[in-house]
């Protein structure tokens, strides 16, 4: 006898893969491009009245997180108008073993990435002058 109820079925990692692989990430950092073609997330200090009140100014306007070759590649893609499954074919092309097995570690990637609030996923191509008309 259950008393909390039914047990919900718990999805399975590749079911979540399987998932995630048709969302449509966009990017919600601002970034900057280095010289040697790796991208520099630009975080933003927090804001609370805490760090306010009772800590100094950051010297920098944002913290930067510095991708290698590959974060750098995937963070390009992350415009909205491709599905995870449309980039990892790319990354699997451009870096070929270096980036196996592609969608698992694309799909870690992303999630880590949406977890931080670095990006957002749309199930459907994400398109800025919808997005303006709604507000």
């Amino acid at each position: 006898m259950r008393l909390f109820g039914k047990r919900k079925n718990k999805l399975s990692r590749q079911e979540i893969i399987t998932q995630w692989l048709e969302l449509y990430p966009c990017r919600q950092l601002k970034y900057m491009e280095s010289d040697d073609q790796h991208i520099v997330l630009l975080v933003p200090h927090s804001q609370n009245w805490f760090t306010r009140k009772f800590l100094p100014a950051p010297k920098n306007p944002a913290q930067r997180i510095h991708l290698d070759l590959i974060g750098s590649f995937i963070w390009s893609h992350f415009d909205g108008t491709h599905t995870l499954r449309a980039i990892a074919q790319k990354a699997q092309e451009k870096f070929a073993e270096k980036v196996h097995p592609v969608q698992e570690r694309l799909v870690l990637f992303a999630q880590q990435m949406y977890k931080q609030k670095f990006i957002t996923v749309y199930s459907h191509p994400y398109h800025e002058s919808l997005d303006s008309r709604e507000k």
